[in-house]
C-alpha cells in the first residue's frame, strides 16, 4: 500500500470525529481508512459527498453483478451516513433489462447485510422512462438513495443535461444517487465521481467457506480533481464496511491504494 501523509490521516480522523459528534456528516465513506483518506483532497472531508450523483461502470460485461453489488453497498453506506437507515433504496431500471438479467436475489442480499424489504423496484418502459422515474425518485426526500441502472453504450435520453438534472435534484433533496452503467461508452456527465468495477478473487473463510465479496475499483473521474486511485476492497458484512482485501496468493495482489493511472486488473 502506498504511504499516505500522516498529516492527512490525522486531519481525516479529526474531521470524521467532528462530524460524528455534531451529526452534520455531509460525506459517506467506504469504511477503509486508506481510501477514505485518499479521497479527502484539500478539504479533508473523508469519502464521497452525499446528495450528489455518482457513476459506477463495469470493467467488462461479465462484471455486471459485481458492479451492481458495489453500487448497492455504497448506497447502503450513504443511507447510513445520512442517518436514514430504514428509508428505501429505489432501484430504477428498464423492464426489458430486468427480464434479461433478472432481479436481485433476496438471500444474496441478506448475505451482504442488506434487508430485501428495503429495496424499492421501479420498472420503466425504456431508458427515457428510466431517467424520468429516477428524476422523480431523487426529488423524493423520504427515499434513502436512488440507483439508476442503464445498459448499453449510448442509452437514449442519457446526456449531460440528464445527468445535470439528476445532480441538481440530489443536491436539493439530499438524496444520494448512483448511476449503474454496463457496456457503457465514455460520455460527458455531471456526476461527482465515476468508478470502474471488476470482480476479484476472495479468500476462503474457515472450513473453506465462501469468502467475502472482493472488488477491484478504479476512480476514473472526480470533480475534486482526483483520478487514477485504485484499490482491491473486501466487503465485511458484520461491520457493513469495506476493508483492504487480503492477499489470496492466487494472482499478483494489487496494492491497497494506488495513485497512478495504470489500469490493473487481475482475475483468478
Amino acid at each position: 500500500m502506498n504511504i499516505i501523509d500522516s498529516n492527512i490521516l490525522e486531519k481525516f480522523g479529526a474531521e470524521k470525529s467532528r462530524m460524528l459528534a455534531n451529526g452534520t456528516a455531509k460525506h459517506f465513506t467506504f469504511g477503509d481508512t486508506a481510501i477514505d483518506a485518499a479521497l479527502c483532497g484539500e478539504t479533508y472531508n473523508p469519502g464521497l459527498p452525499l446528495a450528489q450523483l455518482h457513476e459506477i461502470h463495469t470493467a467488462e460485461p461479465e462484471d455486471s453483478s459485481s458492479a451492481a453489488a458495489l453500487t448497492l453497498l455504497l448506497a447502503a453506506r450513504a443511507r447510513m451516513a445520512a442517518d436514514t437507515p430504514e428509508q428505501p433504496i429505489a432501484w430504477v431500471r428498464d423492464c426489458g433489462e430486468a427480464r434479461r438479467q433478472g432481479r436481485l436475489y433476496p438471500p444474496g442480499l441478506v448475505e451482504l447485510g442488506i434487508n430485501p424489504d428495503h429495496i424499492l423496484y421501479i420498472d420503466a418502459a425504456d431508458s427515457i422512462a428510466v431517467l424520468r422515474a429516477a428524476a422523480d425518485a431523487v426529488r423524493c426526500a423520504p427515499i434513502g438513495a436512488v440507483i439508476v441502472e442503464l445498459a448499453g453504450k449510448n442509452p437514449k435520453g442519457l446526456d449531460l443535461t440528464a445527468t445535470r438534472r439528476l445532480s441538481l435534484s440530489a443536491k436539493k433533496s439530499g438524496v444520494t444517487a448512483f448511476m449503474l452503467r454496463s457496456k457503457a461508452a465514455p460520455m460527458p456527465s455531471a456526476a461527482y465521481s465515476r468508478w470502474q468495477v471488476a470482480a476479484a478473487p476472495s479468500k476462503a473463510l474457515a472450513a473453506n467457506a465462501v469468502g467475502h465479496p472482493v472488488f477491484d475499483i478504479i476512480l476514473m473521474r472526480h470533480r475534486g480533481g482526483l483520478d487514477g486511485l485504485n484499490a482491491r476492497l473486501e466487503w465485511n458484512r458484520e461491520t457493513r464496511s469495506f476493508q483492504e482485501a487480503p492477499d489470496t496468493s492466487v494472482v499478483p495482489a494489487l496494492s491497497g491504494i494506488r495513485t497512478d493511472r495504470e489500469k490493473i486488473r487481475a482475475r483468478a
